[in-house]
């Protein structure tokens, strides 16, 4: 070969590794779509990949991030919807741009979307950042992104309060996929109310015990709790979190004003098959669409007013029944439980749930031999993460999955 040949075949081999990468957001999307990560106990396509390929978590974690950006998606119905950035992901699949160009516009391109910019400005942005992926590296590239951002969303000038009460606004609306786009601006009164409470709420979780004389450390895609492994969450995914934790307080406080005559109340109707089965989705008062095992879940935290009907809409039956236990025995859990039941958890009594053993809609009673108390963090995840839960001399213990403990010890915890 000559030079000029031996210079070709570098850049075809660099494009044909580029294309082949590209092919992890159809894999990953794949994956993901069939829930093989709940299938094998594992907490999500992150961990999937990290232990499948022995992958660090921050390789795992920039995959999976990409996949959701350039992978296609399916609607509600069925329908086939383009990638959240179509030309990042063009280019991706071309293998005229590499990963960390694509983590450079995924950036840039995620913050413009929290900055609430209009449509059309997003995807001048993303063709700006783009057309630059393929003339620069991505060091330079970072910095026409960050750039193009301070353009774009530059720091606004601390408006009087008056002003800050006139401009106040939140919105909550559905996007197409089965998530909902929170926008708000906040005066600074309710900023600081709210980041106070949410960063309260918002600090690692332990997925699972620690062993003696671990400690907690921090890290840029997961952090500890003072007790256990890794939290793999981001701090955006720990803040939502957070905020889902406000909203179930508020709902279980029974404070809120009534609503149509009756108390703030979580309305959802569902079929008589799909109540039977648990499977299909289920629907809201306010049109939101949730799977019936999410349905069920949320009826043991909240006051819930059911109503099943029949194919044509008729009304087979219906109640107001509370699957959350009375004020005794309420008091008798947090006497016992003092706080989550989950083995090295320290959130107070405030801020746990109580949960079934034994789920209600499976028959499961509502009294202290199947109740204990969690956290809205392993009250989510404690039955999709293998760990099952017994008890023993009215106290509850919690059985690790072979994956954390091949000895499956039972454990609880013990509080000073």
């Amino acid at each position: 070969m000559t030079d000029d040949e031996l210079l070709n075949v570098v850049r075809l081999a660099e494009r044909a590794r580029r294309q082949l990468e590209a092919f992890d957001a159809v894999l990953i999307t794949e994956l993901e779509a069939r829930s093989v990560a709940g299938r094998l106990v594992v907490r999500g396509s992150k961990q999937l990949l990290s232990g499948l390929l022995n992958l660090s978590p921050a390789e795992s974690s920039s995959r999976v991030r990409q996949a959701h950006e350039l992978g296609r998606r399916i609607s509600m119905t069925g329908e086939p919807l383009p990638p959240l950035l179509p030309l990042t992901a063009a280019a991706r699949g071309e293998g005229s741009i590499t990963a960390q160009h694509v983590d450079v516009i995924v950036r840039a391109m995620t913050t413009l979307r929290a900055a609430s910019l209009p449509v059309e400005e997003q995807a001048e942005a993303e063709a700006f950042l783009v057309e630059q992926a393929h003339c620069f590296n991505p060091i330079v590239l970072a910095g026409i992104a960050k750039q193009l951002v301070e353009t774009l969303d530059p720091d606004g000038r601390l408006a009087d309060e008056q002003s800050q009460r006139r401009r106040r606004f939140l919105s909550c609306l559905p996007r197409g996929d089965g998530m909902y786009r929170l926008t708000a601006d906040l005066d600074t009164e309710t900023a600081a109310l709210a980041m106070t409470v949410l960063h309260s709420l918002a600090a690692p979780q332990p997925t699972k015990p620690a062993a003696p004389g671990d400690v907690g450390e921090t890290g840029q895609h997961g952090e500890c709790g003072a007790n256990g492994e890794r939290d793999e969450r981001t701090p955006g995914q720990r803040l939502h979190d957070a905020f889902r934790a406000v909203l179930k307080l508020a709902l279980r406080s029974g404070e809120l004003p009534t609503s149509g005559g009756v108390p703030a109340t979580v309305l959802i109707t569902m079929t008589a098959q799909q109540f039977e089965t648990g499977t299909g989705l289920a629907s809201t008062s306010y049109g939101q669409k949730l799977s019936v095992a999410q349905a069920l879940r949320l009826a043991d935290q909240a006051s819930i007013a059911w109503i099943v009907h029949n194919s044509k809409g008729g009304i087979l039956n219906y109640g107001t029944t509370r699957r959350t236990a009375s004020t005794t025995q309420t008091l008798a859990l947090i006497a016992r439980d003092q706080g989550c039941a989950f083995p090295g958890c320290t959130d107070p009594p405030e801020w746990t749930e109580k949960h079934h053993i034994k789920p209600w809609a499976e028959g499961g009673p509502t009294n202290l031999d199947n109740l204990c108390l969690l956290c809205d963090h392993h009250h989510d995840r404690i039955n999709t993460g293998g760990w099952t839960i017994t008890m023993r001399h009215g106290l509850p213990w919690f059985t690790p999955p072979p994956w954390i403990n091949p000895t499956q010890q039972p454990q609880r915890n013990t509080r000073p």
